[in-house]
């Protein structure tokens, strides 16, 4: 009954976005079916052959230019090249990019769509609003604040720029990584709409709809719209729900206003519902030991028995394992609650008794023991101005924007029905951004310019409830983050074929929070709390609001050398900064809350770029060293992790990309991506930490390539058929180097079929995904304090078949 009623919301739900994009084609009756994507937002390219090999204009420099004259290293992306790869959301791009990882993270907090991004080895893992981002996302240049939410689904973008290394002049602050900017689609001046349903395994169906509709000779309207819906791939047995189910509804509408005399005001809204059973992590093993507890997992005596060689005396409460709350549970099942929970000889430290946490919870990849609460709900929205006026020397653009996230989670980390590892999150986030630049050009050009400023502010509250073995506790708090910026960056070309570029960036951040963090109930007889166990409300951290300002000058310098009308070589240095913060997720209680600075990078690149063989050939090559200090390290000196500024590493790395077309509708691509970091320094209190230790998340090599062919068909339509492999060396989840989250080197391979009919209004499409069925890990959560190992495998191979349909 429930699949059903299932089914018919969904085709209620297809029904009426269709019926809405339909509308503006049904009262505008001189619609051309043959158009596309028609009017001023349309890519460049077309059905034609080898539309992956065209130049896409982008503005990683603040002003339009192809990607293949810019002195950087950028990976760009149009959606006819998007779709034609089958990419549905941001992170599948990462297959196609070198050194570059996009993984859902759900850590500890258990959000189901929280992004964690590294560029070159550099990024960030957490979602907590009191750490930042090591990777700017940006959409219409608007700069998304937290990773919850920023795993976006592409619905109707006009393309995509991965910018890799430091991007701090221009992008600013949490870019010393590198950024990624999403340029939505503009409305245009002709009538177009397009549909595309999709089905496929899990009782997929999405829909995606786009409607564009002139609304006077200066106004146009665009609206997108988007349901996603797949069932999950890991089943709570508890309750037989699918963990890793997707549930989106999203939704933008768009108003673009050309006011003449060089005046375009673009505005639009946005919003997103997001609900799933939680993140599909299973429980893949339990680390027992203690340095309290029997340490040498020696047979067992009695409390009050005398010294034995060889064996272990028991003695409650002082060797209680308040170091590992899984064996904790045991051990106060045995001595609180008299169940067989702790063998004694030979030592155990798990029983079968119902009362006893134990490896029978380890149920494999497909299933979850848990019955705690288990959900992930995100609601986001914001609105964006953009005014861009040409006054002929100079261009003026403002970008004011806002966004809110209002997300509630929970997990349950032990995945038993006892309570180990508990976790609970309501995060509400508000933010405000203003951006103006001015750009301008000398009259011969030898000289362009642009001047910026910039201002952000956040502010928000992420209450954390924690329930484990000994206690039950609040942390989290209220935060607020205010930043200014002002900017510049010149280009100076004193001869037709080299290019000066100088950028210098200022930065002002002021933070606050205020931790509202106690102690809710006391499992341990008073051991934490001096009065009663029911009576707590003890202060973890002082309910004080602690400040914190800081300021980073990040410069940038580029040569550029066009040897000849398609080669370009560079050389460039840049600097990067990710902003400190506070560490909100504190235990046990603390006199003080505690802070740690910014990250810091240093870049030095030498690259090219290049269009060979009548432009039949692209070939793209960058290596670089990039010094990175101050790096913000987790180090545990207690349940939760304290976050401190305590190595420094050099990274060193090459890529490569290139594009090829072979002629007769052949088409190849391939990337290249090596990494070698190395931490060079490392503060002696982060113990889980040595020089000899890898960076989490990062792999040595990442490489890619694909094949695609066209067939021309009498009927005049053709079929596209493609398949794309991809490898990744292996690397660990943790910053621990824990063995158990190791995912060793592996392959990818998806292939994609696409028949486009007659006249191109009309497209049939069917992809496989994983098609090999690979397992592998997308992310691994392991806490020392709980001695729990968790997996989240990405999902299996995937069928999908759909209809794309140019009304």
């Amino acid at each position: 009954m429930t699949n059903s009623n299932g089914t018919a919301r969904r085709m209620a739900i297809i029904a009426t976005l269709c019926a809405s994009i339909a509308l503006p084609a049904t009262v505008q009756a001189q619609m051309q079916t043959q158009a596309t994507q028609p009017g001023d937002g349309a890519s460049e390219g077309s059905a034609g052959a080898d539309p992956l090999m065209n130049d896409i204009v982008v503005t990683a420099r603040r002003r339009s230019e192809t990607a293949q004259s810019v002195p950087l290293a950028i990976s760009a992306f149009s959606a006819e090249s998007i779709e034609a790869r089958g990419i549905q959301k941001i992170d599948g791009l990462a297959g196609f990019t070198p050194n570059m990882t996009f993984q859902n993270n759900p850590s500890f907090g258990g959000a189901g769509s929280s992004a964690a991004i590294y560029i070159r080895g550099i990024g960030q893992k957490e979602f907590l609003p009191t750490t930042e981002p090591g990777v700017g996302v940006y959409v219409d240049g608007v700069y998304v604040a937290r990773s919850v939410g920023a795993l976006l689904d592409l619905v109707d973008i006009d393309r995509v720029e991965i910018l890799r290394g430091p991007q701090g002049t221009l992008f600013g602050r949490n870019t010393i990584g590198g950024a990624i900017s999403i340029t939505t689609r503009k409305p245009g001046d002709q009538p177009y709409a397009n549909v595309q349903l999709t089905t496929g395994r899990y009782s997929r169906i999405d829909v995606k709809a786009v409607g564009n509709l002139p609304l006077t000779e200066t106004l146009f309207t665009k609206l997108s719209v988007a349901s996603f819906n797949r069932d999950g791939y890991v089943r709570h047995l508890s309750d037989g729900r699918k963990l890793g189910n997707v549930d989106t509804l999203t939704g933008r509408l768009d108003l673009r206003w050309l006011a003449g005399d060089g005046l375009e005001i673009n505005l639009a809204v946005e919003g997103t519902r997001d609900r799933s059973n939680g993140p599909a992590l299973v429980l893949a093993g339990v680390n027992y030991g203690s340095a309290i507890f029997n340490p040498d997992q020696l047979p067992m005596l009695p409390p009050g028995s005398p010294a034995t060689p060889g064996a272990y005396v028991l003695n409650p409460p002082f060797d209680a394992p308040t170091d590992n709350f899984t064996l904790l549970h045991n051990y106060f099942a045995t001595l609180l609650g008299g169940q067989p929970c702790l063998g004694f000889a030979p030592y155990s430290p798990q029983g079968s008794a119902a009362a006893c946490f134990g490896d029978r919870f380890v149920v494999g990849r497909k299933a979850d023991a848990g019955t705690g609460a288990q959900y992930s709900r995100n609601d986001l929205w914001g609105t964006q101005a953009i005014v861009d006026w040409d006054v002929g020397p100079v261009q003026l653009k403002s970008i004011t924007a806002y966004r809110e996230v209002d997300g509630t989670y929970a997990r349950d980390g032990d995945h038993s029905p006892f309570t180990i590892l508990h976790f609970a999150d309501v995060l509400k986030q508000k933010q405000f951004s203003q951006e103006v630049q001015l750009l301008g050009a000398t009259a011969d050009r030898s000289l362009k310019y642009v001047l910026g400023a910039y201002y952000f502010r956040e502010k928000g509250n992420n209450i954390n409830t924690l329930d484990f073995t000994p206690v039950m506790f609040r942390s989290g708090g209220r935060f607020d983050t205010e930043s200014y910026a002002a900017f510049g960056q010149t280009t100076w070309s004193p001869l037709s074929v080299v290019d000066l570029t100088v950028g210098l960036r200022y930065t002002r951040d002021r933070k606050s929070f205020l931790p509202d963090q106690e102690i809710l109930v006391d499992r341990t007889g008073g051991a934490l709390i001096a009065a009663s166990p029911n009576t707590p409300q003890t202060r973890v951290l002082p309910f004080a609001t602690v400040r914190r300002v800081e300021e980073a000058v990040t410069p940038s310098v580029n040569l550029a050398w066009k040897a000849a009308d398609d080669i370009l070589a560079y050389a460039s240095f840049s600097k990067g900064f990710k902003s400190g913060g506070f560490v909100q997720r504190v235990f046990p209680a603390q006199a003080t809350v505690p802070e740690f600075g910014a990250e810091k990078a240093e870049a030095y690149e030498l690259g090219f770029k290049s269009r060979l063989f009548d432009r039949r050939l692209t070939l793209n090559g960058a290596i670089f060293l990039t010094r990175y200090d101050d790096l913000q390290v987790q180090v545990f000196t207690g349940i939760a992790p304290v976050t401190k500024n305590a190595a420094s590493a050099e990274i060193r790395g090459a890529e490569l990309e290139g594009r090829f077309s072979a002629g007769d509708g052949w088409f190849l691509e391939a990337s290249l991506g090596y990494l070698d970091p190395k931490f060079t320094k490392v503060d002696p209190a982060a113990t889980e930490i040595t020089r000899a230790s890898k960076f989490e998340r990062v792999s040595k090599w990442t490489i890619s390539g694909s094949l695609s062919k066209r067939i021309g068909l009498a009927n005049g339509g053709n079929v596209v058929g493609r398949i794309d492999w991809s490898y990744r060396s292996g690397a660990f989840m943790d910053a621990l180097n824990s063995p158990q989250l190791y995912q060793p080197g592996y392959s990818l391979f998806n292939a994609n079929l696409t028949y486009n009919l007659p006249g191109d209004a009309i497209s049939l499409f069917a992809a496989v995904n994983n098609l090999t069925s690979k397992t592998y890990l997308q992310t691994g959560v392991y806490g020392s304090s709980f001695g729990l190992y968790e997996h989240m495998y990405a999902r299996p191979r995937e069928w999908s078949a759909g209809v794309r349909w140019a009304l």
